[in-house]
């Protein structure tokens, strides 16, 4: 399978990090980024943009670097709202005692989620239900419907997964929307009101849904059940704030897993149209050759356009999850802020100054005496790094299997060069794509 996307030689190379993000084909300018200026200020993007492997380590590991900037620990544009309430209580979201207190704890929580042969059953119904709704919400058009299917299908499989009852998918599913697209508004320099407003009802609502869930709304069972329990077992953990890091799996899952699906499916794609253009050379060297000729020259494999084919569409599935992981990470990019001054790679740096940390400007790597598997940077590095690669990756592998099971004419809707317009998520775009490829 190709390591990068193929972009054409007449597309020129990005701007700069940020723009990267929606190139056809980003890597060759990251490559070079990692190694002509691996930390160095972009006056274009008024910050310094961290890209080669040292770089990115010693920045995302450096105690004097924030997830948030000095004074701004939530967007003003979400403050004084449930929102901005929500957002301010994300472990993730925050540094020093409050990120201490609870990521060991979630972390340990999330180490319980196992794919069992039960769990791959429940994934494997709710990746189906999402392609049910996204066929009721999108009607006939199978690019609309794979645009839908994409962030639909991680909520609906973390739900089922974590322990939320089946009808309440697609109402969660739609305020996971919202909120997300609040958090994405905030961003603006000036945000629709209306936006942000549904943002804070989608905030309450969800909060109060995942207060249900701990309390006695969840399957019994589940991961929801056990960790209230275990919860209440410890008189440390703050439920409003556990409430919040509950919702925050879900925001997280919807566009980190999103492009997980949908870059493997765009992945998939190349690949197969890789193996149509090898069989067509191989046919057209059979027509030079005579009988004898023919007979010794290598038999052209099947072509994977019939689903049948495919002797285990899982597999295949979770082979493509992995070298996205590797070669077309979901996330791009994120960022720090100096809460005090600091040297960091010989550069001298100011409290205030932000940091474009460029998670895949470096493939997933690979540490002396490591396997390479061992460091993935989409899924972050030291303190704030994301404990959720397996579990998003299981979600994703059954999302990519759904549509391999589905029937759809799967080069027709997958190719095409189009990413959805995000500053940090490379998702790949199938509506309208084949205007913009």
């Amino acid at each position: 399978m190709p390591t990068a996307n193929v972009a054409s030689p007449a597309v020129l190379p990005p701007a700069n990090a940020l723009a990267a993000v929606v190139h056809p084909n980003p890597y060759p300018y990251y490559q070079s980024l990692a190694s002509q200026r691996p930390f160095d200020f972009d006056v274009s993007l008024g910050m310094w943009v961290a890209a080669g492997p040292q770089a990115l380590a010693a920045v995302l590991r450096h105690p004097a670097c924030g997830v948030r900037p000095v004074g701004a620990r939530v967007p003003a544009a979400l403050a004084n709202g449930a929102a901005g309430d929500w957002f301010g209580a994300l472990v993730r979201m925050n540094d020093g005692s409050a990120h201490a207190a609870m990521k060991p704890w979630i972390k340990a929580r999330l180490a319980t989620l196992h794919a069992d042969g039960a769990t791959l059953a429940r994934l494997h119904d709710a990746s189906q239900a999402a392609c049910a709704d996204a066929y009721l919400a999108c009607g006939d058009s199978p690019t609309a419907r794979l645009d839908d299917f994409v962030f639909r299908q991680p909520i609906y499989a973390l739900a089922a997964w974590l322990g939320v009852a089946p009808p309440q998918w697609a109402d969660v599913f739609d305020d996971v929307r919202k909120l997300v697209a609040a958090m994405a508004e905030s961003a603006k320099p000036s945000p629709r009101a209306d936006v942000l407003a549904r943002g804070h009802s989608a905030a309450s609502t969800l909060r109060a849904r995942a207060m249900r869930w701990l309390d006695n709304d969840a399957v019994s069972g589940t991961w929801l059940h056990d960790t209230a329990r275990s919860a209440a077992r410890d008189d440390a953990i703050d439920y409003s704030v556990l409430t919040a890091n509950v919702v925050g799996l879900f925001t997280q899952a919807h566009d980190a897993c999103a492009g997980l699906v949908a870059n493997s499916l765009r992945r998939l794609s190349q690949h197969e149209q890789h193996e149509q253009h090898e069989q067509h050379k191989q046919h057209a060297q059979h027509e030079q050759y005579g009988e004898a000729e023919r007979n010794a020259l290598p038999t052209p494999r099947p072509l994977a356009t019939g689903r049948a084919m495919l002797p285990a569409n899982l597999a295949v599935a979770i082979s493509a999850v992995n070298e996205v992981i590797r070669h077309d990470p979901p996330i791009q990019n994120t960022r720090r802020f100096l809460h005090a001054p600091a040297v960091i790679g010989e550069r001298t740096l100011a409290r205030g100054d932000a940091i474009l940390v460029v998670l895949a400007a470096t493939p997933a790597a690979t540490p002396a005496g490591a396997s390479p598997d061992d460091v993935a940077w989409t899924f972050g590095h030291g303190a704030h790094a994301c404990p959720g690669r397996s579990p998003a990756s299981t979600i994703a592998a059954l999302g990519v299997q759904a549509i391999l099971d589905s029937g759809v004419e799967f080069s027709c809707v997958t190719h095409g060069t189009a990413y959805h317009p995000l500053g940090n998520v490379r998702i790949a775009r199938f509506q309208g794509d084949a205007a913009t490829s």
